[in-house]
């Protein structure tokens, strides 16, 4: 009985001295959560749509073990009698990195993060992002990937107010132009397709970032710009097309607006007086009026690309058809020849 009773004193008093949950659990959670969602989203603007389904339910689960963490780090423990070691691990002394330690699975995460957070997606959004988590559903198309990251994004943003965590931090520089994006819900098929593109041309840049050091970058960039209307073929974008300067919507350098042209001569009239009142006219042509008609966008620098009206105004590029003037076209150029 004493020995019963020296034990109970035991476990009252390590329960009665639980510290306060380990912050480091909590910020390596976060952190753990970060490089799992950067990666998805990298894995986006590489078109890896298998690679994106994956791991941005992972990014997810850690995340939302973080808030569990935080609230008390027995509910991340499942309760099942195998996982009792845990569960006493703790209760007692909180810590990530415990080896027998077992933790819930994301269909659990999610039910318990209810009463805490209201989860931005239903129960049907909810088993897809469980059954993709689990490899339970194979994901390989691109529509699929998109709704899996948006379902995923949509968490993370209320998981992260939570937290008290700063997106911009959280995603990184890089990303985060993507992510608002991509949570955009009214953005249509077409804001989509172009949310992918403005992904990949970012995603390219810092590439080219990363494998130059900053003075050969620069000029790099530099003479790609100044190269983009003798690098970007118009006839590769449509039959009969021309070409303009236009900043890239993506990366703010010079990039290239392709179209038709409409061009109408701006005629005056050399009038000569004939005698009893009367004149003759001659007609002069002044000058020409230019009208392009937008289909195309490409930058050499970033290389964005974008085709059609639709996702012109998407990237908030001219698409209506505009005046330009005749010099902009180019020396090959001759009006009288349209």
């Amino acid at each position: 009985m004493a020995q019963d009773q020296a034990a109970s004193d035991h476990v009252r008093t390590a329960v009665d001295e639980v510290p306060v949950p380990d912050r480091r659990a909590e910020v390596s959670l976060v952190r753990s959560a970060a490089g799992w969602m950067r990666d998805a989203l990298n894995a986006w603007a590489l078109d890896d749509y298998g690679k994106v389904a994956a791991l941005a339910p992972l990014a997810v689960e850690h995340l939302g073990k973080a808030v569990l963490w935080r609230t008390n780090p027995v509910l991340v423990v499942p309760l099942s009698q195998d996982a009792e070691a845990s569960l006493f691990s703790l209760a007692t002394q909180p810590d990530l990195a415990y080896s027998k330690l077992r933790t819930v699975g994301l269909a659990v995460l999610l039910r318990r993060l209810e009463p805490m957070v209201n989860l931005p997606i239903d129960g049907k959004q909810r088993t897809r992002m469980v059954e993709v988590r689990n490899g339970a559903m194979h994901v390989g198309l691109p529509a699929q990937s998109r709704h899996i990251l948006q379902d995923c994004l949509a968490v993370c943003r209320v998981l992260l107010e939570h937290l008290g965590e700063e997106p911009r931090v959280f995603y990184g520089r890089d990303h985060y132009a993507s992510v608002v994006r991509l949570l955009d819900a009214k953005r249509s098929e077409v804001g989509h397709r172009v949310a992918a593109k403005f992904a990949r041309a970012s995603r390219h840049l810092r590439g080219l970032s990363r494998r130059l050091d900053s003075g050969l970058f620069v000029s790099t960039v530099s003479q790609l710009e100044q190269s983009a209307a003798d690098a970007l073929d118009p006839s590769a974008f449509g039959s009969g097309l021309w070409g303009v300067d236009a900043k890239c919507p993506q990366c703010r350098r010079k990039g290239r607006l392709f179209g038709r042209v409409d061009v109408d001569p701006e005629v005056d009239y050399d009038v000569e007086p004939l005698g009893n009142g009367e004149y003759e006219g001659h007609p002069i042509v002044t000058g020409w009026l230019v009208e392009l008609f937008p289909q195309a966008f490409s930058c050499n620098v970033c290389r964005l690309t974008l085709h059609g009206p639709e996702e012109l105004i998407e990237a908030k590029l001219p698409a209506a058809r505009h005046m330009v003037d005749v010099g902009e076209l180019g020396e090959d150029f001759d009006p009288e020849q349209l």
